[in-house]
């Protein structure tokens, strides 16, 4: 049996070994290479179809030595100078990111405008591999004049790998929104938000800049999108929102900086709420709230997102239907996936997903 060929860039790491995990138990055609700068390190678990694969993501051309016949690449790895997303766009070869922030991912995004695309690219750097910005869509796709508010609790508790932290330098940096009325500068942590979490936890969730809110307004049916977290300790929260306000956190060294937000524990529940605002088409406004759980963590909920976009170019990888360019997780329709799909991936995977609907007639003034 010929095996169809996947790359993860990262694949030893705590998100890239759930990631060939996920896809190793779900496809038994798959040979997986795990790329890493190190030889000689342990498989993360214990299969004939799991291979080493020697990668430095800081060559001028990562995949100089990569095989012909790569059906996909999933980057789980910073690739700061795109280094690897170039490469991988010049062989043709689909790609799947999940580590790029706002920034970088902006940048990306321009820096591709003169590619020649052949193949797709999916930017999946949202909250847990764009898991929480599908989740969105999805339930936002019959709507109109749609406000979505995203809402995550950080477990200090959950398995965590070292780029998990990457955004820390932005914590003081403004980025912009887009509100109903048009587009706004906020600053990192300001504006609470109170937030119910699914476990019952309540505390206030601040401003946090994510892709998320950069391309879920690019559906015309959205008018406004943003991001906002807490820590599952309040005291934490606290302490992190007064260093940034007083801007004591700039003086920080990125050690001490790192050290604040990276002490990984054993592993710890993630949770997520979407709060959607929206019309019907029958001109009723509608309130939801989607709850999302995910008892594995949340390295694996981006491990998840990372592997559901996969699913399409796996099976498909002989004569693919998944559209050349960059995409987002809102263009699920492009990997012809449809929303039972998507909610019965998850589901399968241990993630609680529960819907609240409340919908009231508008009324006019």
């Amino acid at each position: 049996m010929n095996l169809t060929k996947v790359l993860i860039v990262g694949g030893y790491g705590t998100v890239g070994s759930q990631i060939a995990k996920i896809l190793h138990d779900r496809h038994p055609n798959l040979e997986l290479l795990l790329g890493g700068r190190s030889a000689g390190k342990s498989l993360p678990f214990a299969s004939t179809r799991l291979k080493p694969f020697l990668l430095d993501i800081t060559k001028s051309d990562p995949l100089a030595h990569a095989p012909d016949d790569l059906t996909l690449i999933i980057s789980a790895v910073n690739d700061p100078d795109d280094t690897l997303l170039l490469a991988a766009v010049r062989r043709q070869i689909p790609l799947i990111d999940v580590t790029r922030w706002t920034e970088r991912f902006s940048r990306s995004i321009d820096r591709l405008k003169n590619q020649n695309m052949g193949s797709p690219v999916i930017l999946a750097s949202g909250w847990m591999g764009g898991t929480v910005a599908l989740l969105a869509s999805i339930h936002t796709s019959s709507l109109q004049d749609v406000r979505i508010h995203l809402h995550a609790l950080y477990s200090l508790q959950d398995k965590a790998g070292p780029d998990s932290t990457d955004y820390m330098d932005r914590m003081t940096i403004p980025f912009t929104v887009t509100t109903p009325t048009g587009v706004k500068e906020v600053t990192p942590l300001s504006d609470p938000l109170p937030v119910t979490f699914p476990n019952g936890y309540h505390t206030k969730c601040y401003r946090l800049d994510t892709p998320d809110h950069m391309t879920l307004v690019k559906a015309q049916n959205v008018t406004a999108a943003d991001f906002r977290i807490a820590f599952d300790s309040k005291l934490s929260t606290f302490a992190l929102v007064s260093l940034v306000k007083s801007r004591i956190w700039n003086l920080l060294g990125k050690n001490t900086r790192q050290k604040i937000l990276y002490n990984p524990g054993a592993g710890s529940p993630h949770h997520v709420v979407i709060q959607i605002n929206g019309r019907n088409q029958h001109g009723m406004n509608v309130k939801r709230q989607v709850e999302i759980t995910d008892p594995k963590g949340q390295t694996h909920l981006t491990a998840l997102g990372a592997a559901i976009f996969a699913q399409p170019i796996i099976r498909d990888n002989e004569n693919s239907t998944v559209t050349p360019g960059i995409l987002f997780p809102e263009d699920f329709g492009h990997f012809d996936m449809t929303a039972d799909d998507i909610l019965q991936f998850y589901r399968s995977e241990g993630v609680q997903v529960v819907i609240h609907d409340e919908t009231k007639k508008s009324r006019t003034v």
